[in-house]
């Protein structure tokens, strides 16, 4: 099970979500939970704690298309201990 790690807004406030993605076609899950056009971060695991913050500015941008959302995991090379940020 992997971890894709984005930002949205519920009821007007912005929140950060840690997701645990199954097994499956990764680009098709980062599309729907993440929504097209917003930044994402995927891995296959991360460093256990309290998630409390994470900095989006190199993220990939996620796509209506699963294929090139594949591709863009398939690309991220940034550790999660760069961007993520525990209590």
């Amino acid at each position: 099970m992997a971890k894709v790690i984005f930002e949205k807004v519920i009821n007007g406030e912005t929140r950060l979500i840690n997701a645990t993605t199954p097994a499956g076609n990764q680009g098709s899950y980062v599309k729907v939970l993440v929504g097209v056009g917003n930044k994402f971060w995927w891995w296959p695991t991360i460093p256990a704690g309290t998630l409390v913050g994470c900095d989006f500015t190199n993220a990939p941008v996620c796509d209506d298309n699963p294929v090139v959302n594949n591709a863009l995991i398939s690309a991220i090379t940034t550790d999660p201990s760069a961007v993520l940020t525990y209590a």
